[in-house]
């Protein structure tokens, strides 16, 4: 493989030839260095290697634009484990336009790797449309989601891949979607403690963008990338995903703007545009010193502070609400200006935090219930009802049906992912809430499914005190061995509920050139629990399966009494298809561990 760095043979403009090399580059008012810093360092070694190096280049030198970044992409193990990442996950059960799932690739891995790899090289790879699909939103309308071919979505993962190290040398600090080491968790962890009665941070702007991921400007976007990226190849793929179109139904209509939701891509590149957001809020409120913030308050001027998490931001103030009123407007004067975006005049609201707000799914409001002001970080209503609404369905008389220890696992499933999410909360009374309505939801279908029987009956017979408090209990078998599984309760033995550290007040560690990396700690998006009896919630079918797949998954780890059969383990079990084909019945099927899995998964892949 050639050295990354060689000289820029392409101009900063697109399709025109340059005839200076070395010399300083200046674009849109703004010097540019083309350095090589790079040289003798992009040897083949592992992807964490390289990525490190990317990250470390981008990091010493601002002004550096990678160049040679395309013969990195159609390196053979560079799309390997882009596709071994891409089908470890759930959705790549769904398929694109293409119709293709993780299960069609992998019955022809080694051949359909080379034929991307080939089409890389020879620069003639074509993304295909995305598939467009809606989800129901909180509010009642429906999220429209694109979903890419199932290639498309390995070769996205092999960009996002080279991408992501260079920019999180650029990212603000004060960014948090979408970006690896950070959560919902930190963002908020940063407001809570301006709205105390030392900092008096009470006005807050709720900034919500129009439609921002159908709105972002494909050629604003280009010529962004265009400030760190000189390698023409790779741009003009980037290019060619942006303008791959949607298909609806019969229906393909072309992409003359945003990018699509859902594409593995998409979220670096948001970021990537709305930084230029950021450096702009970073230059206005975020450079003063401890020293000139003081001094601007004793002038009688408020300080202001931006915490953004993809395309939602808050900016709160210890100014006037005059104050206040001004940044809003400067806000979407800079964002309609600079980026073509709008701020929802709906949802952007000036609120004061005594009347609480809403954000990341969380209520934050000042109260004073014993003659003390104090901020109660908590869920939202409409949070709260949305998880209602779920346990209501998965409790009603259509699902009499399931087995008990399968429907109590599936409700232990949605109630632990809540409550975990609202660890952090100030009042445990929420998580109460949500845990008695279970309960009851849950006896009302035993009786459903027991006509005739009586309430006191059912209690007394299916429930049992565990750690002081009643819980429903149920049971499953398999070859003698049985597995007894009861209700999940946020108690101090199952949920530790404590204040959230802000983990960035000296800086977050850089994802990709510390050694000793954070723990991922994203709760919006937790990958579920560990396994065992007492914490785990099995049974209920994950996202693209059948339940009789889950059936089978969950009798195979009872059978092996949830521990690896290679290793021992019992942390991160997974299922494996001993014939490396979909099992008719449980006895083809394997209990190891995530490791084990994957090294299992490969040596297959070799023999065939």
């Amino acid at each position: 493989m050639s050295d990354v760095g060689q000289s820029l043979r392409s101009s900063l403009r697109w399709g025109k030839p340059i005839t200076r090399r070395r010399e300083a580059a200046k674009y849109f008012g703004i010097r540019y260095t083309l350095t090589k810093p790079e040289k003798e360092r992009m040897h083949p070694t592992k992807m964490a290697e390289k990525q490190a190096n990317l990250a470390r280049t981008a990091l010493e030198n601002p002004e550096h634009r990678f160049t040679n970044l395309y013969n990195l992409l159609h390196w053979e193990y560079w799309i390997i484990e882009a596709a071994n990442k891409v089908l470890a996950r759930p959705g790549s059960s769904t398929a694109g336009v293409d119709g293709q799932t993780r299960g069609n690739f992998e019955q022809n891995f080694d051949v359909q790797i080379k034929g991307i790899v080939a089409q890389l090289k020879a620069k003639t790879y074509e993304p295909l449309p995305v598939r467009r699909t809606y989800i129901p939103k909180s509010d009642g309308r429906q999220r429209p989601l694109g979903i890419p071919g199932l290639r498309d979505r390995i070769v996205q993962e092999a960009l996002r891949a080279i991408l992501d190290p260079i920019y999180e040398a650029d990212f603000q600090p004060h960014s948090y979607g979408f970006r690896k080491g950070r959560c919902t968790m930190d963002a908020i962890a940063v407001l809570m403690p301006r709205f105390n009665s030392a900092m008096k941070f009470y006005w807050v702007i709720e900034g919500d963008i129009t439609s921002y991921f159908d709105n972002v400007h494909h050629r604003k976007l280009m010529s962004i990338l265009r400030r760190r990226i000189a390698d023409k190849a790779l741009l003009d793929l980037i290019w060619k995903f942006l303008k791959a179109g949607v298909m609806e139904g019969e229906l393909f209509a072309k992409t003359e703007s945003g990018v699509p939701q859902g594409g593995v891509i998409s979220p670096l590149l948001a970021n990537v545009y709305l930084n230029e957001f950021d450096k702009w809020a970073e230059e206005k409120w975020h450079q003063f010193t401890r020293s000139q913030r003081q001094q601007r308050r004793k002038a009688g001027l408020g300080n202001f502070i931006m915490v953004r998490y993809a395309d939602d931001f808050v900016v709160v103030t210890n100014g006037t609400k005059q104050e206040a009123i001004q940044a809003k407007q400067e806000i979407s004067q800079i964002l309609q200006d600079e980026l073509h975006l709008e701020l929802s005049e709906r949802k952007t609201k000036l609120t004061h935090v005594n009347d609480g707000f809403e954000f990341l799914g969380f209520h934050i409001q000042r109260v004073e219930p014993e003659n003390r002001w104090v901020v109660h970080l908590r869920p939202t209503e409409s949070n709260k009802q949305r998880v209602k609404q779920k346990l209501k369905a998965l409790t009603s008389s259509s699902w009499t049906w399931m087995d008990e220890h399968t429907r109590l696992t599936s409700l232990n499933r949605i109630v632990k992912g809540w409550c975990m999410y609202y660890r952090y909360t100030s009042l445990v009374h929420d998580l109460d809430e949500i845990t008695r309505y279970t309960w009851f939801r849950y006896l009302q279908w035993l009786r459903h499914k027991y006509k005739g029987s009586r309430k006191h009956q059912l209690i007394q017979s299916r429930t049992a005190v565990i750690h002081n408090r009643t819980r429903w209990t149920a049971a499953i078998e398999e070859d003698g061995k049985r597995v007894t599984a009861y209700q999940w309760l946020p108690t101090q033995m199952e949920i530790r509920r404590q204040r959230y550290r802000m983990k960035g007040r000296d800086g977050f560690p850089h994802p990709y050139l510390d050694e000793v990396l954070p723990k991922e700690d994203h709760p919006q998006w937790e990958a579920g629990p560990v396994e065992g009896i007492y914490t785990d919630t099995i049974g209920i079918p994950q996202r693209g399966e059948t339940q009789d797949w889950a059936e089978k998954r969950l009798r195979r780890k009872v059978r092996d009494r949830f521990t690896c059969q290679r290793c021992g383990s019992q942390e991160n079990l997974d299922v494996h298809h001993i014939q490396a084909a979909p099992a008719k019945s449980s006895d083809d099927l394997i209990t190891l561990c995530r490791s084990c899995h994957l090294e299992e998964t490969r040596r297959q892949r070799q023999m065939t």
